[in-house]
C-alpha cells in the first residue's frame, strides 16, 4: 500500500506471513526497506523468541480508511495468542504511529517492544541526537556511529532525532507525554543510519501482559536542520507534555535566577572520612589550607561583583558515597561555614544523593539499613538480584562501594529524602539543596514484587521522584533553591534548576535551551578534574554556557588565584549578568553562520571553534541581541550570516551578515533593533 504526500511518500506490504516497510522518501532522504516493529518475548522454561513484523504471522491484515493506515498481525507461530495492532494516523506533514501489543498466552511474556522506526539513507546525512544538550554530527554517512541511550537520564535528555541532508530531511520523535523508560539504540555507518526505539514492557516476566506503547512514534518531513526538528518536539512539549512547568517560573526566587557564576567544592575529609572523597571533582580543596573552600569563595565573589552560588560537598559526617543515606549531622565545620559565606553575599546549596542507598551500611552499626529496610525498596532485575553500581570508594572493612538506585514507590524512601532535607535546613542556614542524580540515572525496569507497581516498564519512576519532590517542595523554607543532576527533561516541575556540568562535547547544540529556556535554570559545565589544566577547553566552554544561556561555572574557587584565566572568565560572567532578563525571558533564534580566519583547535577529545556566536529575543520584544566570542588569544576575523526573516519578521530590514573583527578574548554583544521604515 502506498502513501503519496507532497513532502513524503511511504509504502507499507505485506508478505504473506507478515508486513514491512518497503520504501519511501522524506524529502531528500530514502526510506529503506525493513520492518515495522520487534517484540521479545521470554517464556519459563521455553526459549525466548524474537518476533518481527515481517514474518511468521498467521493471519495479517492491512487496510487504509482515509488518513488511518491499520495494521493486525496474530496467530503467530511461535505463540499464537499474541496479536498486535498497529496504527499509522497520516498527514501532510508525516505520520504518527500507535502500537498496541495483546497477550494472551499463558506462557510467554512479552520483554520489550519497539516503536516503528525507519532506517535512513542519502548522501549527505547529517543527524541530531538528543545528548545533553543536543549533538548534531555532520556527514554521518562517512562514519561509523553506535551509541546506546536510556532515556530519560543525565545523556538522553529528550526523546527526539532527525536525520536530514542538504536542505531537508526527517524529524523521528517519540511523543510520549509521561516519559516513560525507553533504550535507543543508534547505528550509522557508509550511508545509511537507524535508531531502534524500545520500550520495556510494562508488566515483564507476567504472562498475558497486554499494553499499548506510551505516546506515538512520530516520522515528519522537514525543511532545515537541527533546529527546525526541534521546533516540531518544542511544539509537542508545548501542547502535550506533562513535565512542563509554568513559562517564566513563578515559582522560583528571582534572586536565583540572577546567579551568574557557581562554585563547586568539598569540605577537606576529617580523619573518620579517611580517604573517600568526590573522585570526578578534582577539588582544589586537596592543593589549599584548610579555610581554602570559605576564603577563595568569598575572593571570587568579590572580583566578580555578581549573584554566586555554592554547592557544598563533603558537609557530613560519613564518608562520600559510604554509608547513604545517613547524611545527619551536619560537620560543624560546614554550619560555621555557611555563616561566613552567607555574610559573605554567597549561596549556599549542599549535596546529597537523593536515589541511591550503599548496600553495606549495615557494617557500620546503623540501625536502620539497606539489609532491614533499603533492600525492600531496591530495584530489582529480572534475577531477582538489586541493580547497583560499583564506585571506587573504598569502606573501612575494605569492601568497594555498591550504591543501589531505590525505587521511588517505595514509601519509606520519599521519607527518609524529606526527613534529610528538613534537617540539612534547619541545621545551617542554606540557601536550597542539590539533590544528587534524579534527574540524571536513568529508570530501570524495576521488577521488585513488594512494589506498588506491575513489573517492567512504564511512568511509575518518574512519577514516583517528581511525587517525592512535590511533598518535598510543598514544606521547603520560603524561596529555597531546588536543584538536580543533568537535565533529563521529565523532572524539570520538581526543580528550579538542571546542573548541565556534561554538556562538554564538541558538537553540541543549544536544543535543550531552544526548548527550555526561561522554564528551568541551566547551570554550568565542568571544566576540572582531569581537563583542569587545558585553558583551550575552559575558555571555549564558558563561551557556549553563555551563548547557550547557561548560569556561569560550577566550578572551583581556586580559579581565582589564576589571573590568566580570571580576565576572561570576568568578561563571560559581567555579560551573563548584564543579560539575565534576557536569558530568563527569551528564546533562542537560529544560531548565526560563523565563518572565520582562525582554524578550530583539537584538545580534551574535542574540536572547538574558535569563533562561537548565538542570538537570543526577549519574548514579546522586538530586539534582537547576538553574541560573539573569540575564545583564542589571537585576533579574529569574522563573518555572521544572520537570518533576519526569521530574527525579525518577513519585512524585517535587520542585516543579512555582520563582518567583525574581534580583538583577542573579545566577547562582542550586539544589539540589533527594527529600523523605522523611511
Amino acid at each position: 500500500m502506498e502513501i503519496v504526500k507532497e513532502r513524503w511518500s511511504l509504502t507499507v506490504e505485506t508478505t504473506g506471513s507478515g508486513a514491512i516497510i518497503a520504501s519511501g522518501k522524506f524529502g531528500e532522504l530514502e526510506i529503506n526497506s525493513g520492518e515495522l516493529f520487534e517484540l521479545h518475548l521470554a517464556g519459563k522454561e521455553r526459549t525466548d523468541v524474537l518476533v518481527s513484523s515481517a514474518e511468521s504471522w498467521g493471519d495479517v491484515r492491512l487496510r487504509r480508511d482515509g488518513d488511518l493506515l491499520q495494521l493486525w498481525f496474530s496467530k503467530h507461530d511461535d505463540c499464537k495468542e499474541l496479536t498486535v495492532a498497529l496504527e499509522g494516523e497520516i498527514d501532510d506533514k508525516g505520520i504518527s504511529w500507535s502500537l498496541e501489543v495483546i497477550n494472551g498466552s499463558s506462557v510467554y511474556s512479552v520483554e520489550d517492544a519497539s516503536y516503528p522506526f525507519p532506517r535512513i539513507s542519502g548522501s549527505p546525512l547529517n543527524i541530531f541526537l538528543p545528548d545533553r544538550s543536543g549533538r548534531v554530527i555532520t556527514d554521518a554517512d562517512s562514519k561509523s556511529i553506535r551509541e546506546r541511550y536510556e532515556y530519560p537520564g543525565h545523556v538522553a535528555s529528550m526523546q527526539y532525532f532527525a536525520f536530514w541532508g542538504k536542505s531537508n530531511g526527517v524529524y523521528l520523535g517519540i511523543h510520549d507525554p509521561d516519559a516513560c523508560l525507553k533504550h535507543f539504540d543508534v547505528k550509522v555507518d557508509s550511508l545509511w543510519g537507524q535508531i531502534d526505539a524500545v520500550f520495556p514492557a510494562i508488566g515483564a516476566g507476567d504472562v498475558a501482559n497486554s499494553f499499548v506503547l506510551p505516546g506515538k512514534a512520530r516520522w515528519e518531513a522537514f525543511s532545515g536542520d537541527w533546529y527546525d526538528a526541534t521546533a516540531i518536539y518544542k511544539d509537542f512539549v508545548l501542547k502535550h507534555a506533562k513535565w512542563l512547568p509554568a513559562e517564566g517560573r513563578p515559582d522560583t526566587s528571582r534572586k536565583f535566577k540572577e546567579i551568574a557564576y557557581w562554585i563547586c567544592d568539598y569540605i577537606p575529609n576529617s580523619p573518620e572520612q579517611g580517604d573517600a572523597k568526590p573522585m570526578t571533582l578534582g577539588a582544589a580543596s586537596e592543593r589549599y589550607g584548610k579555610g581554602y573552600w570559605i576564603d577563595a569563595a568569598i575572593a571570587l565573589k568579590k572580583r566578580l561583583g555578581v549573584p554566586v552560588g555554592y554547592q557544598v560537598y563533603n558537609w557530613h559526617e560519613i564518608p562520600f558515597n559510604i554509608n547513604y543515606p545517613h547524611f545527619l549531622p551536619a560537620k560543624q565545620e560546614f554550619i560555621d561555614g555557611v555563616k561566613r559565606l552567607k555574610e559573605a553575599g554567597i549561596y549556599v546549596f549542599p549535596y546529597i544523593n537523593a536515589v541511591s542507598w550503599e548496600m553495606d551500611d549495615a557494617d557500620e552499626g546503623f540501625e536502620e539499613n539497606f539489609e532491614n529496610v533499603g533492600r525492600k525498596g531496591a530495584a530489582i532485575k529480572k534475577d531477582g538480584s538489586p541493580y547497583f553500581v560499583p564506585y571506587p570508594q573504598v569502606k573501612k572493612s575494605g569492601m568497594d562501594t555498591r550504591l543501589a538506585p531505590i525505587c521511588p514507590t517505595f514509601p519509606r524512601w520519599g521519607q527518609i529524602i524529606e526527613e534529610t532535607a528538613r534537617g540539612l535546613e534547619e541545621a545551617a542556614d542554606i540557601d536550597g539543596i542539590y539533590f544528587d542524580q534524579i534527574a540524571a540515572v536513568p529508570p530501570v525496569a524495576c521488577r521488585n514484587p513488594e512494589h506498588d507497581h506491575k513489573p517492567g516498564g512504564g511512568s511509575y519512576w518518574i512519577e514516583g521522584y517528581n511525587r517525592i519532590m512535590t511533598k518535598v517542595r510543598a514544606n521547603k523554607p520560603r524561596d529555597a533553591f531546588y536543584y538536580s543532576e543533568s537535565n533529563a527533561e521529565p523532572y524539570m516541575k520538581s526543580f528550579d534548576g538542571l546542573l548541565t556540568w556534561i554538556w562538554t562535547k564538541g558538537d553540541e547544540v543549544p536544543a535543550f535551551p531552544a526548548i527550555y529556556a526561561g522554564r528551568v535554570q541551566m547551570i554550568g559545565r565542568y571544566t576540572d578534574g582531569a581537563t583542569r589544566e587545558d585553558d583551550d577547553y575552559f575558555r571555549y566552554h564558558l563561551a557556549e554556557e553563555l551563548i547557550f544561556g547557561q548560569q556561569i561555572g560550577w566550578l572551583n574557587a581556586n580559579v581565582v588565584y589564576n589571573e590568566d584565566r580570571m580576565a576572561f572568565l570576568e568578561k563571560i560572567v559581567q555579560t551573563r549578568h548584564r543579560y539575565s532578563d534576557l536569558f530568563n525571558d527569551g528564546y533562542v533564534l537560529r544560531p548565526p553562520v560563523v565563518l572565520s580566519n582562525l582554524p578550530p583547535v583539537e584538545s580534551s577529545g574535542i574540536s572547538m571553534r574558535q569563533v562561537i556566536a548565538g542570538a537570543w529575543k526577549k519574548n514579546g520584544g522586538t530586539q534582537c541581541v547576538v553574541f560573539a566570542v573569540n575564545v583564542s588569544k589571537k585576533p579574529a576575523k569574522a563573518a555572521l550570516r544572520l537570518f533576519p526573516e526569521e530574527y525579525g519578521g518577513p519585512d524585517s530590514n535587520l542585516p543579512n551578515a555582520l563582518e567583525l573583527d574581534l580583538e583577542p578574548l573579545e566577547v562582542r554583544v550586539i544589539e540589533l533593533s527594527e529600523k523605522s521604515p523611511q
